[in-house]
């Protein structure tokens, strides 16, 4: 039970993280919309967004799932915040980086679909959508 309740304490706190991701993009406050993002992946994966944008993509899942040892929450965070990091480099007019950073939480979302014990969400279901005509 002490997971369960822990699990959605870290969801709740990451949706108030995701909020406030919102804001500031829509704000147009970009260095602390980036600061938080870095900050954000620390905090609910215990790795560096930089290592995770080194990946190669065919070995993705494979470092995240079985090196890294991230569990599907924790993926499900990250692809979040590796897609709001694509949001911040395309507003930088980086698209090369930013196409790069779709694609990684595109393969991290399908794996999550079809691996994931998670409860498939609308959130989930739009960016997969969205992102599979992107890259």
């Amino acid at each position: 039970m002490h997971k369960r309740d822990y699990l959605v304490k870290q969801f709740e706190e990451f949706g108030k993280v995701m909020a406030v991701l919102l804001g500031l993009k829509k704000d147009g406050n970009f260095p602390e919309y980036l600061d938080l993002i870095n900050e954000s992946v620390k905090k609910y994966t215990q790795t560096e967004l930089e290592f995770v944008e080194s990946i190669e993509d065919d070995q993705l899942i494979t470092i995240l799932t079985d090196e890294k040892k991230l569990n599907d929450e924790q993926l499900k965070m990250l692809a979040d915040l590796m897609y709001e990091k694509a949001e911040y480099y395309l507003n930088k007019s980086q698209e090369l980086e930013a196409t790069h950073c779709y694609k990684k939480a595109y393969s991290i979302y399908l794996f999550l679909k079809e691996n994931a014990t998670l409860t498939y969400s609308l959130d989930m279901h739009y960016k997969i959508e969205v992102l599979s005509k992107m890259v």
